[in-house]
């Protein structure tokens, strides 16, 4: 087993910043990953999912599982249905990222709770000794939060909003998980332009 490299609270502290914009581009990438736990400096990324939209269409997918180089727990077997078997043969996480930071380009970046998925990959990032990507990133949960107030739903989780709108993807698999966003990136651009 590899010893576990710590990240420091300063790289998580200045990873993600939300930026306040009125801008909401149509061209975007809506990204997810699933985790081993909620710890950026103790935890695992072991799958990213990405959709990259051009004119709020879909033209393209990234989606990979990642060998994390230690045991998943249960717990995160019974919630994501990724098990240790399947991550075994997988790449690890630095030619993933390499292959994520091509993917992602310079696009604008859409993911619902985006602070806690940047600060995974800022950990994964400084693990590997790579910059983390220098990208704008739209947080879908105040956008939901501002086109679906409580009275009309019981909170803005992505499993709640995926109910709201009827959707039959899975939840906690990266690639579903962008879906939803995506929806709920959609829905907020579309009352906008009201």
């Amino acid at each position: 087993m590899k010893d576990k490299i710590i990240v420091p609270d300063a790289v998580l502290c200045n990873c993600y910043q939300e930026r306040k914009t009125n801008i909401h581009p149509s061209d975007y990438i809506v990204f997810d990953t699933e985790t081993t736990g909620l710890s950026p400096t103790h935890n695992r990324v072991i799958e990213i999912g990405a959709i990259k939209y051009h004119n709020y269409e879909k033209i393209e997918e990234f989606n990979q599982l990642i060998n994390p180089e230690e045991s998943i727990s249960s717990f995160i077997t019974n919630l994501t249905g990724i098990r240790n078997e399947d991550l075994i043969d997988k790449p690890t996480i630095k030619s993933v990222l390499l292959d994520f930071y091509e993917f992602i380009e310079d696009y604008t970046l859409v993911a619902h709770n985006a602070s806690y998925d940047v600060k995974m990959l800022a950990g994964e990032a400084h693990r590997c000794q790579l910059d983390l990507f220098p990208n704008m990133v739209i947080d879908t949960v105040p956008l939901a939060r501002k086109t679906i107030p409580k009275p009309l739903i019981e909170n803005h989780r992505l499993e709640t909003l995926k109910n709201y709108f009827g959707l039959v993807n899975n939840s906690h698999r990266a690639i579903d998980d962008c879906e939803t966003c995506n929806t709920v990136y959609q829905y907020y651009c579309e009352q906008q332009s009201k």
